[in-house]
This record gives structure tokens, C-alpha cells and sequence, in this order.
């Protein structure tokens, strides 16, 4: 099985830069959005303790390194024609990659048995009870629906796959809280093979099929497509519920990737991104595709990427590919600022970190409380976002002495990009004070901070705590 997905995934890439090919000549239209810092604007002091990392790694949720696995609906396969059992793919995985902290999968949904009829009430409930063994084992899942693979004879027409969106979007109503407690993002995914956005059997009409996924998933969770043509057919009512997955990152600017690094619209892809959810992979380590280390920091810096695939291109096989080098290779703080690369000091040993570990913390948002003031029936305090992306859809409340306090100036997720840093003040007359972060559709979602603090079970970060 391990041997065959990863031979399909090359294919894959070689299919897609075909498709990359034909589409090249698309128009390209990306929304501007505000740049981003290159550096932090303020210093970070220590009137709240700051992380100890001999305390260990924090594996916050909806960020971070990411395994894969597939659910085939209606049998009991993963990939369909693998004979391997999903559950068997899912514990494979879990197991395979503990010690790397994971909090994340990326699961491909295919829906190939039901290319020209309904998709049935019992493979609805084969995938609620997916969904149910996924949130016991405390994982998120980057969700991509998808129908066809290489060996795929039939696929479904545009008029299939708005159907089958009106009763994906009937599940989800039965089952909001189960899947907003589960699916952190949502991959377009559906046309073509692999859910790729390409070579699909049939001739699909891109702009609707958008609007019919994103009419299927609550409006709080981000989707993601894999071009920025696709990107361009979204809707400007939609677009701000958009990012990209770029599955080909090498380091380099290569025919196969997003777009030239010289186009007008790149600059503007990656700012876009920053403010949104952004995923990618390397192409598997077999594949032998060079992979140029500092350049792939560059891209995961510039997409703001939130996760990084795991599975590909790390131990495939049982062979040492790019991400287990990057463990004994090292970026020196020097190299580091040079680059613009965001990083938390604290996380640094002998002025240097691995580019393992510096992906690994540095995945998604990082944040840190501190610079705390208090007097004159005031209190302030400063939230640093170290990683590459913004706590998209975290809310933020303030406690004091148990009581919600209200900012004088009001909290946005957007504030706290890349490079981003933000002051937070309110009143106070004494008394314990607590930062909680929640994502806004799932409750038991919650950030503890990069801060050696106390953290409650109900993910309070006491930042100023009272003998």
C-alpha cells in the first residue's frame, strides 16, 4: 500500500503540471490585501514568565505538522483499490508519527462508488462514525471529498457533484457541532483525480461547483483550492473564506508550482494567504525531486502556512528523506533574520535551531503574552504571534478575577499575522487576570500560550495570578 500511494502521488504531480500548463493561460486575479511586518515592532520582555522549553513541545490544535489518510465511503477500504482497512490507515498513522507531536491529518473522503446516483444514508453514517473515532483520539482533519484515482473509469458530472453538496450540507446540519469540532479546514478538492483540480473525466464547471461546496460548509470554517485560477473563479462574497494548498513546495521557483515567483500576482498571492488558511506539501522523497532547504522555508514563511504534510517526503519506506535531514540541519539566528523568518528567541540553543524543530513550532500561530502593566484602574498587556499564521477564527476573551472584561480596543484574529503584535487594554481594580483563546466552532478548541504560566483545563492562561 505505502509503496503504491507513494508512486500515485509523483503521477500526480506529473499530471498536475499539465494541467498547469493548460490553465496558464487563465486570468489570474488576486484580491489585494494589507502587507505584512518583516520584523516585530516591539521587544518582548518578561513581565509575564516566558515559555521554558525544557517544559516540552506544545501541541496546540488546528496547526502544525500533518498526516494523511483516506476513507473510501461505502466499503471498507482507504484508498479505494488498496485492500487496506481506513481505520487500519488511521492508527498506522497516529502511531507512525507520536513522537512528532501531530494534532492533525489530512483525510481524503472518496465518494467514487456514487459518481451518478445519491450518496446513501448508510455511508453518511459510516462517515459520522469516522468523524466520531477521529475527535475520541483528539485529532483535527484537513477534509477533501474527492471521486476519481488513476484506475477511476467513471467520474461525476457538475450536476452530480452540486447534488451531492446539498446532502454533504444536510449532514453537516445534523451533525454541526461533530463536525466543527473535527474539521478544522476544507480543501476544494472534488474535480478531477485525487480531488487535485485536474484531468477529471467529465468537463467540470469550476465556479459552480465552488459555490456549491462552500453553500455546503458553515461559514466559519476556511476552504482552501490548489490554483490561483481556481482562486480567481471564487466569488468576491466568497473570498475571504479562501486560501491555497500549494502541493508541490521545493524550495524553488519550478514549473510545477503555483505560479512563477516572477509573476505580478505572486506577491499578492502570498499576502492573501497570510490572512487566511494555507496548507502544502513537499512531493514525495522518492520522486527524487531536489528540494532546496532554505527556499522551503521561504514558502512556508511567505504562504503563512498552518500545516505541513509529514507523510511526504520525511521516512517513506523506511528511508530518511528531506524532513528527517532537516532534523541535523541547523539555522543560525543570524540566518534567520537575513531571511525574515519569524521565530521565538526562547526556542533557540547556542543561538541556532534545527529546521525541523523551527518548522515544527513555527507551523501556524505561536503566541506569546507579555509587557504587562498595571495602574491607575487600568491593566495592559502585549499578544506576539511568532509563527507564520494568523489564530484564524480564534476568539479572544479577558478575565478578571473570574469576570469578562471588555477591551477598550477590540480583539481580531487579524491582528495577530505574521509578524504580528498587538496591546490589550482594559479596566482593572485587582484581582487574577486570564487570556483565554477559543476557536469561535469548537469550545474544547483552545490555545494555551507559549508562556511558562498556569493553563486550566478550560483554557484559561493565567497571565497575572494572585497569592
Amino acid at each position: 500500500m505505502k509503496k503504491s500511494r507513494l508512486k500515485l502521488g509523483f503521477i500526480a504531480a506529473v499530471i498536475a503540471v499539465l494541467s498547469f500548463c493548460v490553465v496558464s493561460c487563465d486570468t489570474v486575479k488576486i484580491k489585494d490585501y494589507p502587507a505584512v511586518g518583516t520584523s516585530f515592532e516591539y521587544e518582548v520582555d518578561d513581565s509575564i514568565p516566558l515559555y521554558d522549553p525544557e517544559d516540552g513541545y506544545i501541541a496546540n490544535k488546528s496547526r502544525g505538522f500533518r498526516g494523511e489518510a483516506y476513507i473510501n465511503l461505502g466499503t471498507d477500504e482507504g484508498y479505494p483499490g488498496s485492500g487496506e482497512n481506513y481505520y487500519a490507515i488511521l492508527d498506522e498513522q497516529l502511531e507512525r508519527y507520536a513522537s512528532d507531536g501531530i494534532t492533525l491529518l489530512q483525510v481524503y473522503v472518496y465518494l467514487g462508488k456514487y459518481c451518478d446516483t445519491d450518496i446513501p444514508d448508510g455511508a453518511f453514517e459510516q462517515l459520522k462514525e469516522y468523524f466520531e473515532t477521529v475527535r475520541d483520539k483528539g485529532i483535527k482533519i484537513l477534509l477533501r471529498f474527492a471521486y476519481e484515482t488513476e484506475s477511476s473509469e467513471k467520474g461525476p458530472r457538475t450536476k452530480d457533484i452540486e447534488r451531492h453538496c446539498g446532502q454533504i450540507k444536510a449532514f453537516i446540519s445534523d451533525n454541526e457541532k461533530l463536525f466543527c469540532s473535527v474539521v478544522y479546514a476544507v480543501q476544494l478538492g472534488i474535480i478531477g483525480l485525487w480531488g487535485e483540480g485536474h484531468t477529471s473525466i467529465n468537463n467540470i464547471d469550476e465556479k459552480r461547483v465552488i459555490k456549491a461546496l462552500a453553500d455546503a460548509i458553515p461559514e466559519s470554517v476556511p476552504l482552501m483550492v490548489r490554483t490561483p485560477e481556481l482562486l480567481s473563479k471564487v466569488p468576491d462574497e466568497l473570498e475571504s473564506r479562501f486560501g491555497v494548498h500549494d502541493d508541490f513546495l521545493v524550495g524553488y521557483d519550478h514549473e510545477w508550482g503555483m505560479m512563477s515567483w516572477e509573476d505580478e500576482n505572486y506577491d499578492k498571492l502570498l499576502n492573501k494567504c497570510k490572512y487566511t488558511v494555507t496548507d502544502g506539501e513537499m512531493p514525495w522523497g522518492r520522486s527524487g525531486e531536489k528540494i532546496d532547504i532554505v527556499g522551503l522555508l521561504g514558502q512556508c514563511v511567505g504562504y503563512g502556512l498552518t500545516s505541513l504534510s509529514i507523510e511526504h517526503n520525511y521516512k517513506e519506506d523506511g528511508n530518511a528523506y528531506c524532513l528527517e535531514e532537516c532534523k541535523s540541519i541547523y539555522l543560525t539566528e543570524a540566518e534567520l533574520k537575513e531571511n525574515a523568518f519569524p521565530y521565538n528567541p526562547l526556542l533557540l540553543v547556542d543561538e541556532k535551531i534545527s529546521v525541523y524543530d523551527y518548522l515544527r513550532y513555527h507551523l501556524g500561530y505561536q503566541l506569546v503574552a507579555s509587557n504587562l502593566t498595571i495602574g491607575e484602574g487600568k491593566a495592559s498587556f502585549m499578544i506576539t504571534n511568532y509563527g507564520f499564521a494568523c489564530p484564524y477564527n480564534y476568539e479572544m476573551e479577558i478575565y478578571v478575577d473570574g469576570q469578562k472584561a471588555e477591551l477598550y480596543d477590540a480583539y481580531d484574529f487579524r491582528d495577530l499575522v505574521q509578524f504580528g503584535q498587538k496591546i490589550y487594554e482594559f479596566d482593572y481594580n485587582g484581582g487574577e487576570i486570564s487570556v483565554r483563546f477559543v476557536n469561535g466552532r469548537d469550545p474544547s478548541d483552545v490555545i494555551r500560550l507559549y508562556n511558562d504560566i498556569p493553563f486550566t483545563a478550560d483554557g484559561m492562561n493565567v497571565i497575572c495570578a494572585i497569592e
